[in-house]
């Protein structure tokens, strides 16, 4: 294996995926419904990675410390066959840790079976509200919630245990952080709550929409009693353990406490462009170290390249006292896979 270090002296360990940029959901910070209406144009059918060359990629780049794979979109299930990635990633690639998120709409309990046999290691599930009205503000289409509750707890069975990820959104679904404790306060659960983050040009963030991760945990805190657990050095995420219950809180604060200087990640996109922050606005094509065999396009060396090259920690700098440049073009959420 070859382990190598960017110019932070940060190594490559994880790959996020995204397998296509489509999605039944229209959520307001991630693709608002009046950027990506009926006239938007997706990625077409041919322009996507197929399954063999994201399971080539991965092989490629274990190489290189890769441990960790997360599916994700868009809305992954939306491609057909997903178990065969899985089984390609997980016995192929002999990726260590295959997971994948998903809004859990399209989530059955046969699917989920089918995803574990196959070698997926886990499920993380996206639900911002238990509220009909305010989960219409937040995904402004019908988002039919109540299939994603049974999602959550055929996850559970099968798998043990699920994560599930909250957006919170001041003054939209802030209200729903006790209520989303409450109800599954008994169910072993990571519930995390991530503060809405700058991504894209297209969800019209501003810093006052960014309720705080300090904020929420005084909120939770004054009614629980949070016990602190472990956190991995390059975890993007704090975690707590609620005393007397199975449920486990986590906070991402991208904003107010930023990863950057442990960030050990990479996300390529469904039409095989590599990038390597969230915040970038321009990622390297792979496709023609894919679909050329000659000696002028070799994926190694082009991979290795890039991560040796990269600088990025735009969530350090993006309060710093000599702030950077307004990025313009920055990548789209449903297109980078968050």
């Amino acid at each position: 294996m070859n382990i190598i270090k960017d110019r932070l002296n940060r190594n490559f360990e994880y790959l996020r995926i995204s397998i296509t940029d489509k999605c039944n959901y229209r959520c307001m910070y991630c693709m608002p419904k009046d950027k990506f209406g009926s006239n938007y144009t997706f990625l077409k059918k041919n322009h996507l990675l197929t399954y063999e060359e994201i399971i080539e990629v991965s092989q490629t780049l274990k190489n290189y410390g890769l441990k960790k794979i997360r599916l994700t979109g868009g809305e992954p299930l939306l491609r057909k066959n997903l178990d065969l990635l899985i089984n390609g990633l997980k016995h192929h690639a002999q990726i260590d840790d295959v997971c994948m998120t998903t809004n859990g709409s399209l989530l059955t309990r046969d699917n989920i079976l089918i995803f574990k046999k196959n070698g997926l290691d886990s499920i993380t599930i996206s639900l911002d509200s238990l509220s009909t009205s305010i989960n219409k503000i937040v995904n402004q289409v019908d988002s039919a919630h109540h299939k994603v509750i049974d999602a959550i707890d055929h996850v559970i069975n099968i798998f043990g245990k699920v994560k599930i990820n909250m957006v919170v959104i001041n003054g939209v679904n802030n209200s729903e952080i006790i209520p989303m404790i409450e109800k599954f306060l008994d169910k072993n659960i990571e519930l995390r709550f991530i503060e809405y983050m700058d991504v894209g040009e297209t969800n019209d963030w501003v810093m006052h929409d960014v309720l705080t991760s300090q904020k929420i945990y005084d909120l939770i805190s004054s009614k629980y009693k949070l016990e602190k657990l472990y956190d991995k050095k390059d975890s993007t995420s704090e975690k707590w353990k609620i005393k007397e219950h199975m449920l486990d809180i986590a906070f991402i604060s991208s904003i107010t406490k930023p990863f950057c200087s442990d960030c050990n990640r990479a996300r390529l996109s469904a039409d095989g462009k590599l990038f390597t922050c969230l915040f970038s606005d321009k990622g390297y094509d792979l496709t023609p170290y894919l679909r050329k065999k000659d000696k002028y396009y070799n994926l190694e060396n082009y991979f290795q390249k890039i991560w040796n090259n990269r600088s990025d920690q735009y969530s350090k700098l993006r309060f710093s006292i000599k702030p950077i440049k307004n990025k313009k073009n920055k990548v789209e959420m449903s297109y980078i896979g968050g």
